[in-house]
């Protein structure tokens, strides 16, 4: 009777941990979405309130007058949609080839990839800009392009990486099965391989997406003309030199954040798969 008492308290003390921790990811995010229905007095006012007496939903309207909010949010689809589907495949086609095929320096290449991770991406930025910029293409290479803005997510270690573990898991008598049908090496992997990773394609993609769809470093290096901007960059036009419109800002963010959390639930059942599969592979 004791055991079981002193289990319920302990079932309790955990979940009041993780309702507590869970009150304090979602803080900043109820807070956004009250001051982005504020007016800017309201935003400023002391002490602070979690939501105003009358909500401004016209400041939903107002981030996409005269501003490039609109334009910035489809290079952001533009620039994301490319920039998965080609890590999708780069990196899904690099992996079966560490994992399937021998040749000199396999090892070690993969070795290479693998510390590529480790490397942080804002040191990155210097080297892959000259690269971007000699690229053929104009006077400027790939500057101010979306092949310019994709190509530092065209394909990823951590992409590599995570293929190749749920490829360890695929018998390889499979392959094998293929080639005895007429299939060859490229066949195997688009009509046996890909079907049977499709939770870690779902694992990547989302990775992927949050990754291009969030950085704010590298298209503010890239792009040269408004245009050409993306999502973050554009919620930098609600900061003026001296004020900034608190509102307008925090309705700008939470328009420009919704599109993450509607592609995590759309892929969520393929995250789930690719989080139990992993490491021990597709069975």
């Amino acid at each position: 009777m004791d055991m079981k008492k002193a289990k319920r308290w302990a079932d309790g003390i955990t979940y009041g941990l993780l309702a507590l921790a869970l009150i304090g990811f979602m803080f900043p995010f109820v807070w956004m979405l009250g001051t982005a229905v504020k007016t800017p007095a309201e935003a400023m006012a002391w002490p602070p309130k979690l939501f105003p007496a009358k909500p401004q939903f016209q400041n939903y309207a107002g981030i996409f007058d005269g501003s490039i909010l609109l334009r910035s949010m489809l290079n952001s689809v533009i620039v994301t949609a490319g920039a998965i589907l080609v890590n999708l495949f780069l990196a899904s086609l690099a992996a079966y080839g560490f994992e399937r095929m021998q040749f000199p320096g396999r090892k070690f290449w993969f070795n290479v990839v693998l510390a590529t991770m480790m490397i942080p991406s804002a040191l990155l930025i210097i080297p892959l800009f000259f690269i971007v910029k000699s690229l053929p293409g104009s006077a400027f290479g790939w500057l101010n392009t979306y092949q310019g803005l994709m190509l530092p997510y065209a394909v990823t270690g951590f992409s590599i990486f995570l293929f190749r573990q749920f490829l360890l898991g695929i018998p390889k008598e499979m392959d094998e099965a293929a080639e005895m049908d007429g299939c060859g090496k490229f066949q195997t992997y688009l009509w046996i391989i890909v079907p049977m990773i499709r939770p870690a394609i779902g694992l990547v993609a989302v990775f992927t997406f949050l990754l291009v769809w969030n950085d704010y470093l590298w298209p503010l290096a890239v792009s040269r003309t408004e245009d050409m901007y993306t999502a973050q960059i554009a919620l930098k036009f609600f900061q003026g030199q001296y004020s900034t419109n608190w509102p307008l800002l925090m309705a700008g963010a939470s328009v420009v954040a919704l599109p993450s959390l509607v592609f995590y639930f759309a892929l969520q059942r393929f995250f789930q798969q690719s989080l139990s599969n992993l490491g021990t592979g597709v069975k």
